[in-house]
């Protein structure tokens, strides 16, 4: 992957994990929590993937720029 693929990933990423604490924070302020417990535990699954490939894919363009120090010019930490 190059760092726009890895920029591009992880700013999807960031957008799903925002969505999911938004709409997680919708359930639990109307209670759906409790009165659908299996589609709230769902959402806080695809959260919790959401967050453990954010951190794969970190990594992994951390590895990228420190084997290639060129790579550092073109990626944006924002």
């Amino acid at each position: 992957m190059t760092v726009e693929d890895y920029e591009f990933v992880l700013a999807e990423l960031q957008r799903l994990i925002d969505d999911a604490k938004t709409l997680m924070a919708k359930f639990e302020a109307a209670e759906f929590d409790q009165q659908l417990p299996g589609e709230y535990h769902t959402l806080h699954e695809l959260y919790a993937r959401a967050v453990k490939a954010q951190k794969r894919y970190t990594y992994e363009a951390l590895d990228l720029i420190e084997s290639d120090t060129s790579a550092l010019e073109n990626f944006n930490f924002n």
